[in-house]
């Protein structure tokens, strides 16, 4: 009965290492622009998987060991991953990652064997009739069953066989994604390049003496739902540069999803050459926005003004953070729109208040009971670049800086990065430039509507009632303070 009892030990302590090495066992490590943790868990077939919140999933059959190898993107260095003119450089990146990863896995494979030997001897020392040799020989047999579960997927692994990857997660273009990012001069090199290009052209000194800035005149560049989009941040900060503007005023909806990895977006936000004036919008959550609020630079914006220029010219812009949260869940229409129009009387204390030329907010459901209350309300929120009034009230949207988000990188159609460059004169708005860029050819329009006393009174803002997002979790409200420019 010896050996029964000694078989039972050994199948006992396997099992121990089996489930519980995985568990602790991984180790989290720098590997290229990130922090990538890697692990070793039993599995049907052999096979790699590379998660990357939020984006999902993609995984290989790499070989034919019982053993699935996992890694999982942590966190990412946005500006080591982007760089400072929004290019991937596929060729460092890829020898940054695999000099890392020979390290990484030296690292994990001792540390796997580790815990097993560890476990092994726990799990030993937990059994009846417990001896010290019976717990050297736990020590030993975790080590080995470890050791042979990372072996088993030595032989025959194949990296040829991440040309199979399959995926799963919210973003079905995930495989478009290792595509892009896979070659020097893919669709976000190709297009910051080209629009670099463009824009060096339009803007030089020759180009722009029609649309120039005129002395006494404040311009404020007004870009909304970036949603993630690398290019639109870089745009953003180029058009700054080109037109002299005195302030960017980001009407929200810069991330997309609400995972906490998002806010490494903010990173490309960071010292802006002039303020930065946030407010969050409804795909913006609590710690996306307090990464973007706490950005050098940004100035949040809620309930709150912010005084652009001075004296007679001085543009006092006031922001309110969208009071909703979005998530994948369905939320009645009427319930969403509730949620907004329950911010009236905080909006309503606050114009009172501070007494704005601009109300800032990111969904224009939002104003239906304040038109008439600001000469000026700006927005975003549907992806189209608008303009009406109402009850006196003229009312702008600025479209999609981020030309509906990163999946605007991945696809061959040719979608419109936009923004507004707005002009004022003794505070009031003169005019409104229409920026849209198109991402792969480099074409740049640029539209420009001069404000009429007919703009002021027409009663044509139909859009300020459409609501076309799923959202829950109102928001609650925050200090409020007053920030003098």
């Amino acid at each position: 009965m010896v050996w029964v009892r000694r078989v039972l030990s050994f199948l006992g302590v396997a099992a121990a290492v089996l489930i519980v090495a995985p568990m602790i066992g991984s180790s989290t490590t720098e590997v290229g622009p990130g922090e990538v943790t890697i692990g070793f868990h039993p599995a049907s077939s052999g096979s790699t998987t590379l998660a990357v919140p939020p984006i999902g999933k993609a995984g290989a059959p790499t070989h034919r060991g019982p053993v699935e190898v996992r890694l999982e993107l942590k966190s990412l260095d946005v500006a080591r991953l982007v760089g400072t003119d929004g290019r991937v450089d596929a060729g460092a990146l890829k020898a940054s990652i695999d000099d890392d990863l020979r390290g990484a896995a030296v690292g994990v494979v001792l540390r796997f064997c580790a815990v097993g030997l560890v476990v092994g001897a726990v799990a030993a020392g937990l059994l009846p009739n417990r001896r010290l040799l019976s717990v050297a020989l736990g020590a030993v047999e975790g080590l080995v069953v470890s050791a042979l579960l990372v072996a088993s997927a030595v032989p025959g692994f194949d990296v040829g066989r991440f040309q199979d990857l399959t995926f799963e997660g919210p973003i079905t273009t995930s495989g478009q994604i290792v595509s892009a990012l896979s070659a020097t001069g893919g669709p976000v090199g190709r297009r910051v390049d080209v629009l670099a290009e463009k824009i060096a052209d339009l803007y030089s000194a020759s180009a722009t003496d029609d649309i120039g800035n005129d002395e006494g005149e404040i311009v404020v560049l007004h870009i909304s739902d970036l949603h993630l989009n690398p290019l639109g941040a870089q745009l953003a900060r180029r058009l700054a540069v080109a037109f002299d503007v005195d302030a960017v005023l980001d009407t929200g909806d810069t991330t997309s999803f609400g995972t906490d990895f998002e806010g490494a977006y903010a990173e490309l936000l960071a010292d802006f050459p002039v303020p930065y004036l946030f407010v969050a919008g409804n795909h913006d959550s609590r710690p996306n926005r307090a990464a973007i609020k706490a950005t050098p630079g940004v100035i949040p914006l809620h309930n709150t003004s912010y005084d652009v220029g001075e004296g007679d010219d001085r543009v006092r812009i006031a922001g309110f953070d969208d009071p909703l949260i979005t998530t994948t869940e369905d939320v009645p229409r009427a319930e969403r729109e509730q949620v907004e129009l329950d911010a009236t009387p905080r909006l309503n204390a606050l114009i009172e208040r501070e007494h704005p030329d601009v109300l800032a907010i990111h969904n224009p459901v939002i104003l239906q009971k304040v038109v008439g209350l600001v000469p000026l309300a700006l927005g975003g929120h549907q992806h189209q670049a608008k303009l009406g009034a109402r009850s006196g009230t003229l009312i702008s949207l600025a479209g999609s800086t981020g030309a509906t988000g990163l999946g605007s990188l991945l696809v061959d159609a040719d979608l419109p990065a936009s923004a507004s460059l707005l002009r004022f004169r003794g505070g009031v708005l003169v005019s409104i430039d229409d920026l849209e860029a198109v991402g792969t050819s480099g074409d740049l329009t640029i539209r420009r509507h001069t404000i009429t006393a007919a703009d002021r009174e027409a009663d044509n803002a139909d859009f300020i009632g459409r609501d076309a997002d799923e959202g829950r979790l109102p928001v609650v409200d925050e200090t409020t303070t007053t920030t003098p420019g």
